[in-house]
């Protein structure tokens, strides 16, 4: 926000409004394309003192704009005592900011400064940036940092530093020498070279704005003329440096990272981080004992706490929470408490904000310990009442819903009488996957049913008793949900989840995925099928029709119908989605893991352009067959140079030379994925992003609304006694 009162030129006034907008169109690409600027010059006010006095004078004239910003539409305002002349909170600009700071994977080091420099270069770049519109604005730490990135940048005549066509990522700064502006330019039917302008360092030369503001074609080069040196700063570290005045950034990131709050808007998030309490407990001191009830949420950002609880007691929101502790867990047998000691980052207290008491729970640090505690009194007052915004809206109905957790039901055994099939998600030739509810109770889980007169009819049986054993063995590793139990009745066989699945990938695929959405997702499969791999799982059927997002918008695989054992390296059966087959599986050369790196890469390649890369198999399996094995791909220009060449590597014909076919660390190395939280990944705490999150929420929104009570099957029941696998189901 800038006031123009304190200038006395209105000259002067208009360009301290645009040199702001301009300013913040840089930092937060938000766009202002039309600044209406309206001066109003009052005769016999000559002084600053004058207009600000006025402020409280009434008016009875058309409202003065006095203010403006770069992220909103120019407004006017009344100027009177009452009139709110300042922005309360954060603007969209800075939660935009937020936004991408949290979404980003790594945090920012400044660049380390292989040349030291002089205090006449310190000088002249000092010179050169001290009227830019920029960087005036910068506090005097910014700057100290900002001339530390600056790197020095040498340069021979003829070096091309920035080339029409291209997308510029730095600015400059003229140290020496002698550059010109060029650009091809079409007159009649000849294209003529021009020089536009000159650069030099008595001038104070500098270029290279347009690289901060976005990544668009440049439209002139720039050219050395002599041997001259260079100042350069990077996109990503002006951003950076234009963020650091966000102090909480860290907190921020830690409340995205926990389930509950990770589909709060950065406003709610930031509200939330401002009413954390800090306190410390030191080794042996109990946090809650039994018969007492949690005050709040607890996230614990130091130490390690101890938990001891009866999971009989716990409430279902509770017992939701503790479910991702399993591994963590330990169980007395004579006294059947179950203990689990949590970290750096884990929290516990969730079901306080839903208004839920537990007090079968006790919880004693264990050496010194700090936590950040909020209560459901400060939580309410931030963002409103839980219910309302710590739960995806989704399809099941109620908010209070739980995903059901394996101890939850260990004294009992589920049958389908148990259950209400709320609604179908995803189906294949003899299988269906929904969700469920628990009657009740308030807790939901996804069931894949099996018709037992469609494996019968399609002779399925020994396809259905691999995936159910494949299942088994591979139920709680990573993209892999747990399975709770499995049963039969006349109609079906199933299989129980722990998870609430929302929809297959495809669902939100309809337009592409912005490039960090897209590589989210391909981390999240190449950490699923590393896991496969190393147990000698060939899934063949990753696509964004089988791939699906559970309702946190994290991926899970649940059909394993393709997939098989490797004993050896290769195997020959010709099976998978058509339009994602390897050209081996479609030769019928045989294959092996680097199949399903194949699949990713047609995969990618859909989920940043909507389209498959060899066109549509249901169409013409035979035209998308020959394109596949003609090792023939076009790549849209938009796809930027890293994720472009992920993909080629990826859809290699050659499958020795294929990206994976060394294993999934190399496909982790690759350059599209620097700065990747690959630990945040495998274990489910990288955020999910934005897009992939409001997408999610829109679908299920309008799932809500169309659910209706499945009806009864129409079939012929089976007899339950025959066949005779179904014994031990």
């Amino acid at each position: 926000m800038i006031k123009v009162a304190k200038y006395d030129d209105p000259h002067d006034a208009c360009a301290a409004v645009v040199a702001e907008s301009y300013r913040l169109w840089l930092q937060y690409e938000t766009r202002t394309d039309d600044i209406t600027i309206i001066v109003v010059h009052v005769n016999g006010l000559n002084q600053t003192a004058d207009v600000e006095n006025a402020y409280d004078a009434p008016l009875k004239s058309l409202p003065q704009v006095v203010e403006a910003t770069g992220s909103e539409s120019p407004f006017a305002i009344t100027l009177n005592s009452k009139t709110n002349r300042f922005r309360h909170g954060l603007s969209r600009t800075q939660l935009k900011a937020i936004e991408n700071s949290l979404d980003s994977a790594h945090t920012w080091v400044p660049p380390y400064a292989s040349y030291r420099k002089t205090w006449e270069e310190e000088a002249h770049i000092e010179r050169v940036l001290r009227d830019h519109f920029l960087f005036r604005r910068l506090t005097d730490s910014q700057n100290h940092v900002l001339l530390d990135c600056m790197q020095r940048m040498e340069v021979k005549p003829g070096d091309l530093v920035v080339e029409q066509g291209g997308e510029g990522e730095c600015f400059y700064v003229v140290g020496n020498g002698e550059f010109e502006v060029v650009a091809a330019q079409e007159e009649g039917m000849e294209v003529v070279t021009k020089v536009l302008h000159r650069y030099t360092a008595e001038n104070l030369s500098s270029f290279g704005e347009l690289a901060f503001m976005y990544n668009k074609p440049l439209q002139a080069s720039v050219r050395a003329v002599t041997p001259g040196t260079l100042w350069a700063l990077r996109r990503e570290d002006f951003r950076a440096i234009l963020l650091s005045e966000f102090s909480n950034i860290s907190s921020l990131k830690l409340l995205r990272s926990i389930e509950p709050f990770s589909r709060l808007t950065i406003l709610q998030l930031s509200r939330i981080s401002e009413c954390l309490v800090e306190v410390s407990f030191s080794d042996g001191q109990k946090i809650i004992d039994k018969g007492e009830s949690l005050s709040g949420l607890y996230v614990i950002r130091k130490g390690h706490v101890r938990l001891t609880f009866y999971i009989d007691t716990l409430s279902p929101g509770a017992c939701c929470q503790f479910s991702c502790y399993l591994d963590k867990r330990t169980e007395n047998q004579e006294s059947h408490e179950h203990v689990v000691e949590l970290t750096d980052g884990n929290h516990f207290g969730e079901w306080t904000l839903m208004g839920e008491s537990v007090t079968s729970l006790s919880a004693v640090s264990v050496g010194d310990s700090l936590c950040s505690i909020i209560t459901k009194e400060k939580f309410d007052s931030a963002v409103g009442s839980a219910p309302n915004h710590i739960k995806l809206q989704d399809s099941l109905g109620s908010s209070r819903d739980s995903v059901l957790c394996s101890d939850a039901i260990t004294c009992k055994t589920i049958t389908s009488s148990d259950l209400d099939w709320k609604m179908s998600i995803y189906a294949t030739d003899c299988s269906e996957i929904g969700n469920v509810h628990l009657k009740g109770t308030d807790t939901i889980g996804c069931l894949k049913r099996f018709s037992r007169r469609k494996i019968k009819e399609l002779g399925k049986k020994a396809q259905v008793l691999k995936e159910k054993e494949l299942l088994l063995s591979l139920g709680g590793s990573i993209g892999v949900p747990l399975v709770i139990c499995t049963f039969a009745d006349q109609f079906y066989v199933g299989i129980l989840f722990n998870c609430c699945l929302a929809c297959p990938l495809s669902t939100v695929l309809s337009t592409p995925l912005d490039e960090y959405s897209a590589k989210f997702c391909a981390a999240s499969l190449v950490v699923v099928l590393q896991e496969l791999h190393k147990n000698s799982v060939l899934h063949r059927g990753i696509c964004a029709d089988v791939v699906m997002l559970d309702q946190t918008g994290h991926l899970q695989l649940v059909d394993f119908r393709f997939s098989k054992k490797l004993i050896d390296e290769r195997t020959f059966t010709i099976c998978g989605v058509a339009n994602s087959l390897a050209p081996e599986i479609v030769l019928g050369k045989g294959h092996g893991f680097a199949a399903d790196w194949w699949a990713l890469g047609v995969l990618t390649y859909f989920m940043l352009q909507a389209e498959m890369p060899f066109g549509l198999g249901a169409e013409n399996e035979a035209e998308t067959s020959a394109k596949i094995t003609s090792g023939i791909l076009t790549l849209p220009q938009t796809f930027s140079t890293e994720a472009a060449d992920f993909i080629t590597k990826l859809l290699d014909a050659n499958e020795i030379t294929r990206l994976g076919s060394e294993g999934a660390d190399s496909v982790k190395a690759h350059s599209w994925f620097n700065g990747i939280n690959w630990t945040g990944v495998a274990d489910g705490t990288l955020p999910v992003p934005r897009e992939i999150g409001s997408r999610l929420e829109a679908f299920l929104q309008s799932r809500a609304v169309e659910v209706v009570e499945p009806a009864l099957p129409t079939q012929e029941p089976c007899e339950l006694s025959s066949p005779e696998w179904l014994e031990d189901w």
